[in-house]
């Protein structure tokens, strides 16, 4: 499995930022954060790295989006 601690930069716009939040509402792999002005702290789960790299790249391709990694725990992808 492979965590990730993310900050969401949120676009400007309110209608593609709000259709951003449900999409990420209602995705299983994510936990929300509180948002601070534009910036939304999330923790995903994937059952891989390569899975958790994907989302990341789906997050970055919406326009007017910016994710900054803060923190990945690979610690359960290592073990037998």
């Amino acid at each position: 499995m492979a965590v990730s601690a993310l900050v969401v930069t949120l676009p400007g716009d309110p209608a593609i930022r709000a259709l951003l939040l449900d999409r990420l509402a209602r995705d299983p792999r994510v936990t929300l954060g509180e948002a601070i002005r534009d910036r939304l702290p999330i923790i995903t789960e994937t059952a891989t790295a390569r899975e958790g790299a994907a989302l990341v790249g789906d997050l970055e391709a919406l326009a007017g989006v910016r994710v900054d990694v803060v923190a990945i725990d690979l610690t359960d992808e290592a073990a037998p």
